[in-house]
């Protein structure tokens, strides 16, 4: 916000240079960027932060100014007079929603004569980046920037039946607003009306059916207290943001609604010759009370490390606007109602220790109980991590802020709508990381990028009904491209099924999981049977497949895509893999090829558990190496909806040298152990 000094120095005085307030100004959280001549007066470019509001004034920016410098803001010095004729004779404010607008206040000017400003306001607005326009629209603004509240003149004789009506739009409603632009406006949209139509859209910018113009003679001005949320909302959906939107979103001072309004009276009356109407107009259902505020002298001396004097907690605060009262160990502070941003005590010592200045609290370093504590859950995590790194997977973020249209083509767990989004293509938190992965592929092979492998450690949020709604922590895995770059050596292999599938083994392999298997998945977002699924018991750890054709065309993925979505949550409540050492045998080994015929729709997992029932130590392993159909083969040798697989048993004893009969006694079992399962050999 650009401030000018001349205009600081109106309320409080200020004995240094330019530079010398920059530099205090800065310190006490008001950073400002430039201090730039303007003719004969400096101009001072100074970066608010959104919690505070009360400074984008210069009334505001002058008190921080007066308690920094230990002297006192002087009082705003206006009148207003009036006529005998009472305003509310000539119109009536009514408040339907007072939820969006807690405080409404008019005033009426008549015989008004529409005009330039005087030399000296149209130059002030200009130094600050203002374009005057006319008397009455540069007196709103210049209240504005003077004391920062925003207000709005309307053209009374074009207000229908003399009636102001604040509410909510009607769905379909139009208004045609100040830059020319007629808008549709929503039920989420809150307006000044007038009996028949809108003449503004509420904190946000006026109407062309209201505007003043060099005919008018009379001016409603209005001076309001408006909802953040429904200010912001409303600015973002129209695409529009203006000084007034600005302060609003942030959070209007609603005491200083009927100030800025008087101020701005007794400013058109003088400027333009009118005359102000008796009473002002001031609707304001519910009051609102700031809650006092406990502050401890000890707190003080915990937070800050150091001692500060009781009479200068006193005089900051009071400086600062809080009606302090001394109660038991401290006080009690009642904040002013233009500091929303203070809540709770240790806001408080916050303002004591700007002002006392953060260079005078000694550097302590606070003595800590050593204590040492393991993060097992830590450890998981950036076990998993190293491990996908290590395969070659690189780590994304993507935002939880999806398309509810994308995310419905993965699941359909319901996603939680956002109540204020930011557009359409981020309007509710994701139900599903696959929707992420997708997009992150897309965008990276959009941009060349062919040889993709990433993973997420993320979250992803369903909507329930009458509930809070549920968070779970994610594993998300995504494959496109080549596995392996071709080379000199060897030509490239495609990324497919299995490559993921041993990605997600590896990742369960970290883990004591029991009973684990895999199993056959239905999604909706994967090519049916290309797709399964990891179980531990009951509980589904993982489900990996191929990416539709028709979702890879809408997100433009040009090459195969290989999505995987671990339940995260459910995976670290497992204990991690104990190392375990196991010792080489310093005896032979003895090798069994086994021709197997096996049912077609057998899963191999199930012929591994038989083998592994059995409990034969000396068995070392069991390799599968071959698989072919019926129809692969010559006819007659497996019979129709049977293959045949090659098992390569290795046996093994860590004590003694296995024979002849020990071995075919152990393949024996392996035999008749299948045979429940319908495997036979092969003749």
């Amino acid at each position: 916000m650009r401030i000018l000094l001349s205009w600081l120095r109106e309320f409080v005085e200020i004995p240094f240079e330019p530079r010398k307030l920059q530099a205090d100004l800065t310190s006490i959280g008001l950073s400002v960027e430039a201090v730039t001549s303007s003719g004969s007066d400096w101009l001072l470019d100074v970066e608010v932060t959104t919690n505070r509001p009360d400074c984008l004034s210069h009334y505001g920016v002058a008190r921080e100014i007066a308690a920094a410098y230990r002297t006192t803001i002087r009082p705003l010095k206006f009148e207003v007079q009036e006529s005998a004729e009472a305003a509310s004779e000539r119109v009536s404010i009514e408040i339907s929603d007072s939820s969006l607008c807690a405080r409404y206040c008019g005033r009426i000017v008549e015989g008004v004569r529409v005009g330039p400003s005087p030399e000296w306001l149209a130059r002030r607005l200009e130094a600050i980046g203002q374009r005057p326009i006319n008397n009455i629209a540069d007196i709103t603004n210049y209240v504005l920037m003077e004391l920062g509240h925003p207000l709005h003149a309307f053209d009374f004789d074009r207000i229908q039946d003399r009636r102001i009506i604040v509410r909510r739009a009607r769905a379909g409603e139009l208004l045609q607003t100040l830059d020319g632009i007629e808008r549709r406006l929503t039920a989420n949209d809150l307006v000044i009306a007038d009996a028949a139509r809108p003449v503004a859209l509420a904190g946000v910018m006026g109407g062309q059916n209201s505007e003043i113009s060099p005919q008018t003679r009379v001016v409603l001005l209005e001076s309001a207290w408006f909802d953040p949320v429904s200010v912001r909302r409303t600015a973002k959906s129209q695409g529009l943001h203006t000084e007034a939107s600005h302060r609003f979103e942030r959070g209007a001072d609603i005491g200083m609604a009927p100030v800025a309004l008087d101020r701005a009276a007794a400013m058109v009356a003088e400027l333009s010759g009118g005359k102000v109407l008796r009473g002002r107009l001031d609707v304001y259902p519910a009051p609102q009370n700031r809650e006092a505020i406990v502050l401890r002298q000890s707190e003080i001396a915990r937070v800050l490390g150091t001692e500060i004097a009781p009479s200068e907690v006193e005089r900051i605060l009071v400086a600062l606007g809080f009606a302090v009262e001394a109660a038991a160990a401290g006080w009690c502070a009642q904040p002013p109602s233009f500091r929303l941003d203070v809540r709770r005590e240790v806001d408080l010592i916050e303002e004591v220790a700007r002002q006392f200045g953060y260079d005078r609290l000694p550097a302590r370093v606070r003595s800590v109980s050593p204590r040492l504590e393991r993060d097992v859950e830590r450890e998981k995590i950036l076990a998993l991590s190293r491990l996908l790194t290590g395969l070659g997977y690189r780590e994304i973020i993507p935002s939880s802020m999806v398309d509810p249209k994308d995310n419905a083509l993965f699941t359909n767990r319901p996603p939680v709508a956002l109540a204020n989004p930011l557009s359409q293509d981020a309007s509710v938190l994701r139900s599903t990381s696959l929707v992420s992965m997708a997009s992150v592929l897309a965008f990276n092979t959009d941009r060349g990028q062919k040889d993709l492998s990433f993973f997420e450690l993320g979250k992803t949020y369903e909507a329930r009904a009458n509930a809070h709604p549920a968070e779970h922590r994610v594993l998300a895995l995504g494959l496109t491209g080549n596995r392996r770059p071709p080379s000199v050596h060897e030509p490239a292999r495609e990324a497919k099924f299995f490559d993921l599938k041993g990605d997600v083994e590896s990742v369960l392999e970290l883990f004591e999981l029991p009973e684990l298997r895999f199993e056959e998945e239905r999604c909706l977002a994967y090519e049916e049977g290309l797709a399964g699924r990891f179980v531990s018991g009951t509980t589904v750890l993982a489900a990996l497949g191929r990416l539709k054709p028709d979702i890879q065309r809408r997100f433009k993925i040009r090459a195969e895509a290989w999505l995987a979505e671990i339940d995260l949550d459910q995976l670290l409540a497992f204990p991690l893999k104990q190392p375990m050492l196991r010792p080489f045998s310093r005896f032979p080994t003895v090798e069994r090829d086994l021709s197997l015929v096996v049912p077609m729709g057998l899963p191999y997992r199930r012929i591994a558990e038989a083998i592994a029932r059995l409990g034969i130590e000396e068995i070392y392993s069991v390799e599968p190496l071959e698989r072919k159909a019926a129809a692969e083969l010559p006819a007659g040798l497996v019979p129709e909806g049977h293959a045949s697989l090659f098992l390569h048993v290795t046996f093994q004893s860590l004590t003694r040298t296995l024979t002849g009969d020990e071995v075919d006694e152990a393949a024996g079992k392996i035999y008749s152990a299948l045979e429940s399962l319908g495997v036979r050999l092969r003749a």
